[in-house]
């Protein structure tokens, strides 16, 4: 009986899926119906939208047109175009043509004040490409633009596009992004240039062109949907003809195409089955979602194709919502329908029951076939603690037969400790059962048929079985485990960091030797603690917040270390780094912590700060910025002190590009060169050059660097910067006033020694014509005056001679010191009353012998003149001492008095009155300053009762222009 009412349910059964699955079908042709029907009313509502948005752009861009032809055919426009043919424009004509520009620039920026859509008006030469007039609109002012600041636009698209044109045409560009120089202008400025040929009045030939920049965001306000107006969610969209995005409701896929990344409608859409699918959509439904598009184009003018495309998109969320209001109604049909088979249904039930009981029995003797040979023991103990199922893993736990746990009571396989307190325990879990899973249970030791205590891991959960609630117990020898574990804290309390173990509420339960010498507290003073005692009151809060999103994360490995603070025994303080690892383990997930002590560390970056404190003060008093260019990244690093010679905030960032040039137009092939052959070549370089910063001073600035190799690559520049205008300007002007003072010197010095000639003429006359008739008085006295004009006109030669000491670039020679020294004291001693004493250590030297020998004259020659006998010694020394050969000459005469040993370098100073020894008191002062420019040194050696000795050094290593730069 009951086998013919399985067969009858199973048909019963059969027959509903088969009225369901034909429900299901009527659905699915509804829905196709109503769907579809929804779609053709949203795609004409698309198409509406998509042509009068075209319409608009379309009235707007022959609004522009004609604009721009007003502009060409104004008066001025033309006379600009006439006058500019003129390849010789006389003065009247160029006064006429400026006054016609300026004019013409008004009418341009009245033009674009009255609409603000207008971005840029300029009036480029038809012949050379260039911006005669130009006008932009900057920050909401308008901008006449000089002209060293016009532009060649001759190889730009829309003026050889407008060339071709006949006059009356108009051009209108593509819409792209603003270019200056041709490079693309900063912020990004989408425009669209209309422009059309200007003829001169003489010739009827193109002369130029108007060129009128529209910002393109006029065009695409007019692409705004007004919700009002419009049922259907529309997206607008515009793109050229080539696909790509000029207008898009996310402004970052737009004119990807200027800025080498094209995004185009078909990269987003794709058509399939007459509607398109957005290639980004990623939700789950995904390939329900599909959009409606409604293309319509606009050709700005007429045989060009640069035509814009409007675009109007919608989904078809509208004609979903209405297939599912449908498919609801359907299926409410569909219920009610469905309550009619209840009863029936009823019945089958009933007898499911009545088969399910008798499947029970056999299920129950399958059951203890299964927990026998399940690989965990299995035990069920009922409230009096009596075992009443014991499966083969149990019985091999403890050691006993299967057959000796049944009937036994469980304190049998508890040890001593632990079977006193087992009956409490027991009752207070059947008085709220709960379950505990393994892993998670309570872990503790059985006893063993042998004695041997073993230790346990307890799952607990309650079943009814045979009438009656009963504890069933899942229980695992965890032997193995333990020993396991014993390895791992052995292994844990090595390690030469600090580590714990804490669990989800923040309790220690492991901790190694580290940690207690790190922290001065012994191990039983941390183990169940919590790990706030380890860390300042401040820290704790934000510990706990950060230890439960640990513990809530999928992570288990945080691969970043966390610097905080760590509290030690004695309260002191002090920092640290962490390291979090969540284990998964027999007791649930724990947090292991890896400790360092960053005391060190802390101290050494302290030490490091406050080293680049210092080098920064030290920086910003010498007025020297440092900077790096790493070659790899071309990443930029300058100093604060950098920042202030560019005129720039702090960390301002600058490209490679950017920052070259900042330097002179002049300064930056310079600076171009001399970094290009660093690189090549790895040497230093110290360059002197102009700069001119972001506030524009230009400036002169000291570039040093060096350059970093690895592996035999260059990888690194590294150099500093100093602002050197100062020092610049002071050396300007001390060569300017040395010029002047060398001219003055020169002109002083002709000027008046021609009178003096023409003193000491009439005073030869006079004593021609007067030849025995002057008494011996007056012969004296014109023999005086004779005397004194040749003394004036030597101090004027001296003084000549003095102002160009040093300056003067001498070529380096190879001389031999002996032959240099005999032949200028034969120069001096032309009475062959005075020997010369001469020792040198030094042979042949390549020096610039003029101003060597200059000084040697003046030397030896003062040493003849100013003897006191008239015949003596005059001794010469050469040595090499350092970088410097050091000369001493001395004499055997009166000597100078040691309060004279500086006041004899300074000009006009004389020891005796110039009646009694001849000279204009120059001689030292010009010995003095040759040395000096030399680089070398010149002192007064007094010994008193021995004769003058003067030293001077002169430098081995002669650079031919160091004494004619200082």
């Amino acid at each position: 009986m009951l086998k013919h009412f399985s067969l009858l349910s199973k048909f019963k059964l059969h027959s509903l899926s088969v009225v369901l699955l034909l429900a299901v079908m009527l659905m699915l042709a509804l829905c196709h119906v109503v769907y579809w029907h929804q779609v053709r009313i949203i795609q004409h509502e698309l198409d509406n939208v998509s042509h009068a948005k075209a319409n608009l752009l379309r009235e707007h861009i022959e609004n522009l047109k004609r604009e721009t032809l007003f502009l060409s055919k104004l008066a001025d426009t033309k006379a600009v175009a006439t006058l500019s043919q003129k390849s010789v424009v006389e003065p009247e004509n160029q006064a006429q043509l400026k006054r016609h520009k300026d004019a013409l620039t008004d009418v341009f920026k009245h033009y674009m004040h009255s609409i603000p859509a207008l971005n840029q008006l300029r009036y480029i030469d038809n012949q050379s490409g260039f911006e005669t007039i130009r006008v932009d609109r900057r920050q909401g002012d308008l901008v006449t633009i000089a002209p060293a600041y016009l532009q060649q636009k001759s190889s730009r698209e829309y003026f050889i596009e407008t060339a071709k044109l006949t006059d009356g045409d108009v051009y209108v560009s593509p819409i792209n992004l603003n270019q200056e120089n041709s490079e693309i202008a900063l912020p990004y400025l989408p425009v669209i240039r209309v422009s059309t040929l200007v003829t001169a009045k003489s010739t009827k030939k193109a002369a130029g062109q108007i060129v009128v920049n529209v910002l393109a965001q006029s065009l695409f306000d007019h692409l705004t949907i007004d919700p009002v107006n419009v049922d259907t969610d529309i997206q607008m969209y515009l793109t050229n003809a080539h696909g790509d995005y000029l207008f898009h409701p996310d402004n970052s896929k737009t004119f990807g195409f200027n800025l080498g990344h094209r995004y185009t409608f078909q990269d987003e859409f794709t058509a399939a089955d007459g509607v398109y699918r957005n290639t980004n959509d990623k939700q789950l439904l995904h390939w329900l979602n599909a959009s409606l598009v409604s293309k319509t184009s606009i050709y700005a003018a007429q045989h060009q194709h640069n035509n814009l495309v409007v675009v109007a998109v919608a989904n078809n969320d509208k004609a979903m919502s209405k297939t599912a209001l449908m498919v609801f109604w359907y299926w409410v049909v569909i219920g009610i329908l469905m309550l009619l088979f209840r009863n029936i249904k009823k019945d089958i039930e009933f007898k499911a029951q009545q088969q399910h009981l008798d499947t029970v029995v056999t299920m129950e003797q399958e059951l203890n076939a299964i927990l026998s040979h399940a690989p965990s023991g299995i035990m069920v103990v009922n409230r009096q603690g009596v075992i009443t199922l014991a499966n083969t893993q149990v019985a091999r736990i403890f050691g006993y037969a299967q057959m000796e746990l049944l009937g036994q009571n469980l304190s049998a396989l508890l040890p001593a400790s632990f079977a006193q307190m087992h009956p409490h325990l027991m009752h207070t879990f059947f008085a709220e059962p709960e379950t505990k899973y393994m892993g998670g249970g309570r872990e503790v030791c059985g006893l063993h048929k042998t004695g041997i205590e073993v230790p346990l891991e307890i799952g607990l959960s309650v079943i009814d079985y045979k009438g009656e609630l009963q504890a069933i117990c899942g229980i695992v020898d965890i032997s193995l485990r333990k020993q396991y574990e014993q390895v791992f804290e052995r292994v844990v309390d090595a390690l030469p960091n600090a580590v714990l173990l804490v669990d989800y509420d923040g309790v220690i339960e492991l901790v190694n030797k580290q940690t207690e010498k790190l922290f001065g507290y012994s191990r039983a003073e941390l183990l169940g603690h919590k790990i706030d005692m380890l860390m300042p009151e401040s820290f704790r809060e934000q510990h706990l917040a950060w230890r439960k999103s640990f513990f809530a994360a999928e992570d288990t490995v945080d691969t970043d270390r966390h610097d905080i603070q760590g509290l030690c025994k004695d309260g002191s303080v002090f920092p640290l780094s962490i390291g979090l690892c969540a284990l998964d383990i027999h007791k649930g997930k724990k947090l292991l912590s890896s400790i360092i002590d960053l005391t060190e560390r802390e101290r050494k970056t302290k030490a490091i700060s406050k080293l680049k404190d210092n080098l920064d003060r030290t920086s910003k008093m010498a007025g020297i910025g440092g900077w790096e260019l790493d070659l790899i990244t071309q990443t930029l690093f300058y100093s604060e002190e950098t920042y202030r010679i560019y005129g720039l905030p702090p960390g301002s960032s600058l490209t490679v590009e950017q920052a070259i040039k900042f330097y002179t137009p002049e300064s930056q092939p310079i600076i171009r060169q001399t970094l290009a052959e660093a690189i090549e070549t790895g040497k230093k370089w110290d360059v002197e050059v102009r700069f001119i910063n972001a506030k524009g001073k230009m400036i002169w600035v000291r570039v040093m660097g060096t350059i970093e190799y690895k592996n035999g690559n260059a990888v690194k520049l590294a150099g500093t910067m100093q602002d050197i205008s100062e020092r610049k300007y002071y050396l300007e002007e001390l060569s300017r006033s040395n010029a002047e003072l060398h001219n003055f010197a020169y002109v002083a010095s002709h000027d008046l020694k021609s009178p003096l000639r023409g003193i000491d003429q009439l005073a030869s006359w006079l004593e021609e014509d007067l030849q025995g008739k002057l008494s011996d008085e007056d012969a004296e006295h014109l023999t005086l005056m004779r005397g004194r004009i040749n003394r004036m006109e030597k101090l004027l030669d001296d003084l000549l001679t003095y102002s160009r000491a040093g300056k003067k670039a001498d070529a380096i020679h190879t001389i031999n010191i002996k032959d240099a020294v005999e032949n200028v004291f034969d120069l001096c001693n032309t009475q062959n009353t005075f020997t010369l004493g001469l020792n040198s250590t030094v042979g042949d030297i390549d020096t610039t012998s003029v101003p060597l020998e200059q000084v040697l004259r003046n030397l030896i020659n003062n040493a003849i003149k100013h003897h006191h006998t008239g015949n003596g010694t005059v001794s010469v020394s050469v040595t090499t001492t350092g970088r410097f050969y050091e000369f001493t000459v001395s004499d055997d005469g009166p000597g100078i008095p040691e309060q004279y040993s500086e006041k004899v370098f300074t000009m006009f100073t004389t020891l005796k009155p110039r009646d009694e020894v001849e000279g204009s008191g120059m001689g030292l002062a010009i010995v003095k300053k040759i040395v000096v420019a030399m680089g070398g040194d010149i002192r007064l050696e007094v010994i008193q009762g021995k004769g003058a000795c003067f030293s001077f050094t002169w430098p081995i290593d002669i650079d031919s222009d160091l004494h004619v730069e200082q």
